[in-house]
C-alpha cells in the first residue's frame, strides 16, 4: 500500500496538468521536513544515521542490510523536540526522552509533530493523523529513502502512546511492532499483525492501570495468546504473554509484553534501552493484513453488555456537536473533576451529528455500552460511580482528549445494578464546557 501511494505521489509530482516535468522531490537530509497532508502543512523530523547509504536492490527476507524505520510520537502539549532536543541545535541533552540517542545510528528515526488543538496544544488523534503516518511513508518512498519495510517500529508516550495503539490497530499491515508508555487503546476493529510492548505505571495519576490493562487484554487475545499464560520476559521487568505451550509458530513473531513500574505517568528510565533491545530482537517477517492465528478482533473485542439511554439539553452557544464518549468515573468527579483518564470506557465513539442541536433538548439517545475494564474495577450492584459524557464539537478535539473551553461534558450519578441491565437516565442532562483540571 505504501509503494502504491508513493507511485501515485510520484506521478503527481513529476507532471503538471500539461504533462510538463516539474521539480524533483527534495533530497534527503537530517532535519525538519514539511509535507502537505490532509490539506494542511505538516512537519516531521528525519534523523538519518551517520552511516546511512543506499541499497540498489532489496535484500532477501532475513538478510536485509537496510536500517529499520522508527517513528516516535510525543504526548499532549509536547512536540517533536521532546524526542530530538530543542531547535535549532537539536542537542539530545535538551530532549525529554532518551530513545533517539539510545538508538543512535542503528535506525532511521522519524518524529512527527502533532497539530495544535483549539487551545494551542499539540495533540494526536483522528483520521487526519492516521493519514499523516501513511503520507510520511509515501513522502520518504518518493524521495528514495532506503529502509527495511519489514522493520517499521513505532513508540509513543501518553497521548502519543494512545495514538500509537490506534496506529497499530489501523495500520497493522504496515507496522512490525509498537512500544507504548502510559496509553490505552480505544478502537477494537483492527487489522494486521503487530508485536506489542506496554509500559505502565501502577501509580499513574493520568492513565490508570486498569484502563491500560483493558488494552493489554485486547492485544493478548488479538495476537492469539491467552490472558492467563505468561512468564518473565527476556527484556526488562516485564511479563511476556507469548510463552504458551505448543504455540503456533506463526504466532511467535507477535509477542505481547506488559511492563509495570512505579514511575507514574512517565516513559520509565529503563524504557529506551529495553524498547530498542526488544525491537532489534524481533524476527523479521513480512507485513500481513491478517491477524495472527487464533486471534483477531472478533476474539478480542468485549461483547456488548447493555444499552444506555439519556437526554441532553444543549447550550445555545455550543458549536456543532459531532460525536460523544460515555465513561465511568468515581462519583466525586461530579463536584471535583480530576486530571485523569476515566476508569471505565462504556462507549468511546458514538455519533451526535444531527442528534444534538444547539439550544434544544435532544430526543432520547440510546447507545450500546461495554464495561471496558478487565481489572475487576466494576462491581455490581454499586452506587459509587458517575456517568461522564464528553461531547466533541466542530472546532474542538479530534482525539480522546477534549479541548478545554471548547468541547463539552456532563457528569451525573449512576447506579449499576447488573452488568447486563440497561441504564436509563431519567433526568435531563445539561452540558458545560470542559474544564482544565490539568492546568494545560
Amino acid at each position: 500500500m505504501v509503494l502504491l501511494l508513493a507511485a501515485m505521489l510520484l506521478n503527481a509530482c513529476m507532471f503538471d496538468d500539461d504533462d510538463n516535468v516539474s521539480s524533483p522531490a527534495a533530497p534527503l537530509a537530517t532535519g525538519l521536513q514539511t509535507i502537505q497532508s490532509g490539506g494542511v502543512e505538516r512537519e516531521y523530523y528525519l534523523k538519518l544515521p551517520a552511516d546511512y547509504g543506499t541499497v540498489a536492490t532489496p535484500a532477501a527476507l532475513g538478510d536485509d542490510t537496510r536500517k529499520p524505520l522508527l517513528f516516535a510520537y510525543h504526548g499532549y502539549t509536547g512536540s517533536y523536540e521532546n524526542w530530538v532536543g530543542k531547535a535549532p541545535d537539536y542537542d539530545p541533552n535538551t530532549a525529554y526522552y532518551d530513545l533517539v540517542p539510545t538508538v543512535g545510528d542503528e535506525a532511521i528515526v522519524i518524529v512527527p509533530n502533532g497539530l495544535q488543538d483549539a487551545s494551542g496544544e499539540r495533540v494526536w488523534g483522528g483520521t487526519k493523523d492516521l493519514d499523516f503516518f501513511v503520507d510520511i511513508l509515501a513522502d520518504l518512498d518518493l524521495r528514495g529513502l532506503q529502509y527495511n519495510p519489514n522493520k517499521i517500529f513505532v513508540a509513543g508516550h501518553s497521548n502519543g502512546a494512545g495514538f500509537t495503539h490506534e496506529l497499530a490497530c489501523a495500520h497493522g499491515d504496515i507496522i512490525r511492532a509498537v512500544a507504548v508508555a502510559a496509553g490505552a487503546l480505544v478502537s477494537t476493529d483492527c487489522v494486521g499483525s503487530v508485536a506489542t510492548l506496554m509500559m505502565q505505571g501502577n501509580n499513574d495519576p493520568l492513565t490508570n492501570a486498569g484502563l491500560a490493562r483493558g488494552s493489554l487484554r485486547y492485544w493478548i487475545l488479538y495476537n492469539g495468546w491467552n490472558v492467563d499464560e505468561f512468564g518473565p520476559a527476556t527484556v526488562g521487568p516485564c511479563d511476556d504473554y507469548s510463552l504458551a505451550a505448543n504455540a503456533d509458530p506463526a504466532n511467535v513473531p507477535y509477542p505481547v509484553l506488559w511492563c509495570e513500574h512505579t514511575q507514574g505517568h512517565s516513559w520509565p528510565d529503563y524504557g529506551s534501552a529495553m524498547v530498542w533491545s526488544w525491537f532489534k530482537g524481533l524476527p523479521e517477517v513480512l507485513p500481513t493484513p491478517d491477524a495472527p492465528p487464533g486471534g483477531g478482533s472478533e476474539r478480542a473485542t468485549p461483547p456488548r453488555d447493555a444499552y444506555l439511554t439519556f437526554q441532553i439539553q444543549a447550550p445555545a452557544e455550543i458549536n456543532r456537536p459531532l460525536k460523544g464518549a460515555a465513561t465511568l468515573r468515581p462519583r466525586s468527579y461530579i463536584d471535583t473533576p480530576t486530571c485523569s483518564a476515566p476508569d471505565v470506557i462504556l462507549n468511546a465513539n458514538f455519533s451526535l451529528d444531527g442528534q444534538l442541536v444547539p439550544g434544544q433538548l435532544s430526543e432520547k439517545i440510546t447507545i450500546p455500552i461495554t464495561y471496558f475494564t478487565f481489572s475487576g474495577g466494576v462491581t455490581f450492584p454499586s452506587d459509587e460511580w458517575a456517568l461522564s459524557v464528553t461531547v466533541y464539537v466542530e472546532g474542538g478535539s479530534t482525539s480522546v482528549i477534549p479541548t478545554p473551553g471548547v468541547d463539552y461534558e456532563l457528569a451525573t450519578p449512576v447506579s449499576l445494578i447488573d452488568r447486563n441491565l440497561d441504564i436509563n437516565i431519567d433526568e435531563v442532562l445539561t452540558l458545560k464546557p470542559v474544564g482544565n483540571p490539568c492546568g494545560f
